[in-house]
């Protein structure tokens, strides 16, 4: 097996360019500013809705450990007591 690489001819160079611009050009084309502006909206909206619900699922945990204080006392959260009479 042989390592050596195959040198490329000035014309393949200039194909190989031009091939990529043209690519480049259909990318332009397809880059709709609009389009984009409401994709990112949407996105923006839907993570606004999840924090949203992260927040209103902790309140509402946070509520059910409230509603039972005999339960909290069972488990030993009855407060923040110390000895200390500072």
């Amino acid at each position: 097996m042989s390592m050596k690489v195959e040198r490329s001819s000035l014309d393949q160079v200039k194909e190989r360019f031009s091939s990529n611009k043209k690519k480049m050009e259909e990318k332009k084309k397809d880059y709709d500013l609009e389009q984009r502006l409401v994709d990112l909206k949407e996105e923006e909206e839907r993570q606004r809705e999840y924090r949203k619900d992260k927040v209103n699922e902790r309140k509402r945990k946070a509520s059910q450990m409230e509603e039972d204080p005999q339960m909290m006392a069972m488990m030993g959260f009855s407060g923040f007591g110390s000895s200390s009479k500072r």
